[in-house]
């Protein structure tokens, strides 16, 4: 039975719609409009691994949003001695954005407006691409009404259609969205 299950397991990962695809999907079920710093927000940890000093690690991460939302995610604290990180956030139409020291040395990508519905692809790591220290990390993930004044949206970073990004692609843009949160709309 055991042996029956693992190559169900294998045969189903083979056949996955995402191949080569290791980041978490996390989805905000709301979208908020109010104005306190990454009010709303999720709050993650994670760590950037690089157990021998060799690797240029990352985190990963896919969070999702709508078309014409404002996306807030932020490196909001970093812990570690050397730890020096940039963002790569890239959109479901392929536009890709960075950020490298925003705040000290953490990075913050905001996107006003979302350009398309479906997963934006979030890798943060050292901002040079050499071998980073491993290091541990807070991260905010925000998604707000669109706006020209809540402080959550502004200072847009820009954005390039069409730049190499350092993070590969995900699943196409045509996959389904996330069920419709249990309130039905904004917090």
């Amino acid at each position: 039975m055991r042996k029956t299950s693992l190559l169900i397991g294998l045969a189903a990962s083979l056949v996955s719609a995402t191949p080569g695809y290791s980041a978490s999907l996390i989805w905000d079920t709301g979208v908020d409009s109010c104005t306190a710093l990454n009010c709303g927000s999720i709050l993650m940890g994670g760590t950037v691994l690089n157990s021998a000093n060799l690797s240029t690690a990352r985190w990963d991460i896919a969070v999702y949003a709508a078309a014409g939302e404002c996306l807030r995610l932020d490196e909001t604290a970093m812990f570690g001695a050397g730890a020096d990180d940039e963002m790569v956030v890239v959109a479901p139409n392929g536009t890709v954005y960075r950020n490298d020291d925003f705040g000290s040395l953490r990075p913050r990508v905001v996107v006003n407006p979302t350009p398309a519905r479906g997963w934006y692809y979030v890798s943060i790591a050292r901002f040079t691409g050499a071998p980073a220290p491993e290091h541990d990390i807070h991260f905010r993930y925000g998604r707000y009404a669109r706006s020209t004044t809540n402080p959550n949206c502004a200072s847009p970073t820009a954005g390039q259609l069409g730049q190499q990004s350092t993070f590969g692609k995900g699943p196409a843009t045509t996959e389904a969205a996330p069920p419709a949160a249990p309130s039905g709309g904004p917090r």
